[in-house]
């Protein structure tokens, strides 16, 4: 069988806020490379965070700025509020306000987050399709928050059977006898790539305590311990419309302590790019 390595490249994450160099002059005029995210920061008070978002190869808006809505190539998931936790995203209940958006800086303000919660946020790229994604914490981070390290991902064959590593503190243990084909409450899986048909990614793994639909796509979960959560690869709707892994495609993985009965418990996310055959999107 050949083996296919897949790399992940992935940010730390700091319960503060970043604070980055500038993008230069050439990452700010790229209109067709792979977006980047550097750093994302916040302002303001819990319930009117103000998010400012920097990188390159970020596109330009796509509505006449200031805007209050939703748009079709951003959207913040806010974990601590499945359900109906997602905000500035097409068909969304919950609008940002969208002040900045250039090359290398977005900002939007009006999200209802409290400090703690983890945030899953993408944007893509209006012209290229292509899109990035960031997750972590809302500072400051709470005493049993769980940590992330390192995500790592490898296969031995397709991408159906993506092996994902995850290390770092106070995952708590076992959630259920392992290993384990299914949902769970306290992890899921993430996929933000270009927009898809009507989808804008797909996602894995995940019960969501009941606050959201379980997701058809599972997880074949392995082990699971205080520090490391190994995953063998995908099962259930794996393949079906968009639910595929495609090279390029920017991930979050999102875990809550085993001890949490509710979306509200501790909880983190941190963001990984697949990278493995030809580049692509």
């Amino acid at each position: 069988m050949r083996r296919v390595t897949l790399v992940v490249v992935v940010a730390s994450i700091a319960a503060a806020v970043v604070v980055c160099a500038a993008p230069s002059v050439a990452d700010a005029a790229c209109t067709g490379c792979r977006p980047l995210i550097h750093s994302v920061s916040f302002s303001g008070s819990p319930g009117n965070y103000t998010v400012s978002v920097h990188g390159h190869g970020l596109g330009g808006s796509t509505v006449a700025l200031p805007f209050s809505g939703d748009v079709s190539n951003f959207r913040i998931g806010d974990n601590a509020q499945l359900g109906r936790g997602e905000w500035g995203y097409a068909g969304d209940s919950r609008a940002l306000h969208y002040m900045v958006w250039s090359p290398s800086e977005v900002v939007v303000s009006g999200l209802g987050a409290n400090a703690g919660d983890a945030l899953v946020l993408a944007l893509w790229n209006a012209v290229t399709g292509r899109g990035v994604t960031w997750g972590g914490n809302v500072p400051p981070g709470m005493s049993d928050t769980p940590t992330i390290s390192s995500v790592g991902f490898s296969s031995l064959g397709t991408p159906a059977d993506l092996r994902i590593v995850v290390k770092g503190d106070s995952f708590g243990p076992a959630p259920t006898r392992l290993p384990f084909v299914g949902d769970l409450n306290s992890f899921y899986f993430w996929d933000g790539r270009a927009h898809c048909g009507s989808s804008s990614a797909f996602t894995a793994g995940g019960k969501y305590f009941g606050d959201a639909p379980t997701d058809a796509v599972t997880l074949r979960y392995q082990s699971w311990t205080d520090t490391k959560i190994v995953i063998n690869g995908f099962n259930g709707s794996y393949g079906s419309v968009c639910n595929e892994l495609r090279t390029g495609d920017p991930v979050v993985v999102s875990v809550w302590n085993t001890a949490d009965r509710s979306e509200t418990g501790p909880q983190t996310a941190k963001r990984g790019l697949i990278l493995y055959g030809a580049p692509g999107n």
